[in-house]
């Protein structure tokens, strides 16, 4: 195989890997906690302890349990470095550059907290792009470029709404995307479990399964 016929059967592995939903959701709750978590500094620790541990032994069990039966377990490459393409590059770089004019104007007294909540949607929205590229680069699915724009634009129309106060932008910008994940998710996943019916585990020659 070249390298073109081998990167669209990973993309397609990949593609058949996310229709369970269970990416749309984790992801829908995540943005749900973020608020949370921000304005209550001591769940940052509870949080990364159940991503890091937890998360993935709950992931792997719903799959085991829900996925696998239906679609067979097949396990992907090892990741390889990340390519460094120009538009991951242009993301990271005007990330960056936010971050630093941001502790920069704190640290000179040219914005105050006010300002940085209310401005963190937009924030938000940028560096979402970063996983909008990356799943266009797994899955080849050029709806992903949708999604990151998306995140931007509506992150900067929820900072620049005079009618919601800086903590509440955040809150319905976070809540409104994370609801919309989760659902979506939730709808992927019904749609999974009726169109993959559970695969009957093949007898062996003396008739046991």
């Amino acid at each position: 195989m070249n390298e073109n016929n081998l990167l669209a059967i990973e993309q397609g592995t990949y593609r058949e890997s996310m229709k369970d939903g269970l990416t749309e959701f984790l992801l829908g709750l995540v943005l749900c906690l973020i608020p949370g978590i921000m304005a209550e500094s001591y769940l940052v620790p509870i949080f990364v302890v159940f991503y890091i541990i937890f998360l993935p032994q709950g992931i792997e069990a719903f799959r085991r349990k829900y996925t696998y039966p239906r679609t067979g377990y097949v396990k992907l490459r090892e990741e390889q470095p990340p390519k460094l393409t120009l538009g991951v590059a242009a993301a990271i770089l005007l990330t960056f550059i936010t971050i630093v004019a941001i502790l920069y104007s704190l640290s000179i007294g040219v914005i105050d907290r006010y300002f940085i909540w209310k401005w963190l949607p937009t924030v938000f929205g940028v560096i979402m792009v970063g996983p909008s590229l990356y799943l266009r680069d797994k899955t080849g699915q050029n709806r992903y470029y949708l999604w990151g724009a998306l995140t931007t634009i509506s992150g900067l129309a929820v900072s620049l709404t005079p009618l919601l106060s800086a903590e509440v932008s955040l809150a319905v910008y976070m809540l409104a995307w994370g609801g919309a994940f989760m659902i979506l998710g939730i709808i992927r996943f019904v749609l999974f479990t009726r169109n993959n019916p559970v695969m009957d585990t093949p007898e062996d020659e003396n008739g046991e399964r």
